[in-house]
């Protein structure tokens, strides 16, 4: 099974402007509609920050200059600026009383690079779903790029495909509670278990910080790799330390690299979203 299909979009010429915003057009229509006769699964993800330094024996990640990225918040697209790895991310069972969601894709790990958008971006006010219930949230600039990752503990990852099938790209976006409404009610009780943990941890879950939203990428080849599943985005929470181990090694479409992971910072939720307006 293959994770990620390609549209041919035309090359992209430079100094040919037109050309390029009706390729992103099309493209976003298409990429709207990717995957939704039979959407992939979206786990839970345990986030940890992470860093990744390039040495002589692990030269590391490498970006491609001139991204696009396209998403529900960015039908047209948008050129990130794309800085470190900031988050590695593992796939993790979620425990509620006696309520399990179990893991559905353990190979497939997300790895973060933190990003900013070179153009303003639309300011939107959404209102999401998932297992804690529901919110209004006001969304800020996007701020990660998450890119399906395999993993490994010992050395590179030998895999055939650079990355893991049935996985979304993310944009993820900063969020904040809407001032006057009320917010999410996690239970007093959760306990998370990912491939670090060989028993369920319980965890304290704090106020959701980012919004994540399926993503199709564009090379400036004009290859592209688009959303698997556009109905179920991630909303990430604060989250109490989890055991962790360090260093990994991670592969994607990137390349691949040491990866030392950090402290856990965010427990995401498969969630849906529906925009209600602007920011006020």
């Amino acid at each position: 099974m293959v994770g990620f299909t390609r549209a041919t979009l035309g090359k992209v010429m430079s100094g040919v402007m037109v050309m390029g915003l009706v390729a992103g057009g099309a493209l976003a229509a298409s990429a709207l509609n990717a995957g939704a006769a039979n959407p992939a699964i979206v786990d839970h993800f345990l986030c940890y920050a992470a860093t990744s330094p390039p040495t002589a024996a692990a030269p590391g990640f490498k970006v491609p200059a001139g991204l696009r990225l396209i998403d529900q918040f960015a039908p047209n697209g948008f050129l990130p600026k794309v800085g470190a790895v900031d988050l590695h991310c593992n796939p993790a069972q979620k425990t509620v009383l006696t309520s399990v969601t179990r893991v559905t894709n353990p190979s497939a790990h997300l790895l973060c690079w933190g990003i900013s958008a070179t153009t303003a971006q639309p300011a939107e006010t959404v209102v999401v779903t998932n297992q804690f219930g529901k919110a209004t949230l006001k969304v800020s600039a996007p701020n990660q790029l998450c890119l399906p990752t395999w993993k490994s503990l010992t050395g590179p990852p030998a895999t055939k495909t650079p990355a893991p099938p049935a996985l979304s790209h993310f944009t993820c976006y900063p969020v904040a509670l809407l001032p006057g409404t009320a917010g999410f009610q996690p239970p007093s009780s959760v306990t998370v278990r990912d491939q670090f943990s060989p028993k369920p941890v319980p965890v304290k879950v704090g106020a959701p910080l980012l919004l994540c939203l399926p993503t199709t990428k564009i090379l400036p080849t004009g290859a592209s790799f688009r959303s698997v599943n556009d109905r179920t985005h991630l909303l990430c929470f604060a989250v109490s330390p989890t055991p962790k181990k360090t260093p990994v090694f991670d592969k994607n479409q990137f390349g691949q690299g040491k990866v030392n992971v950090l402290k856990t910072r965010l427990l995401c939720l498969p969630s849906t979203k529906v925009v209600v307006g602007p920011n006020g």
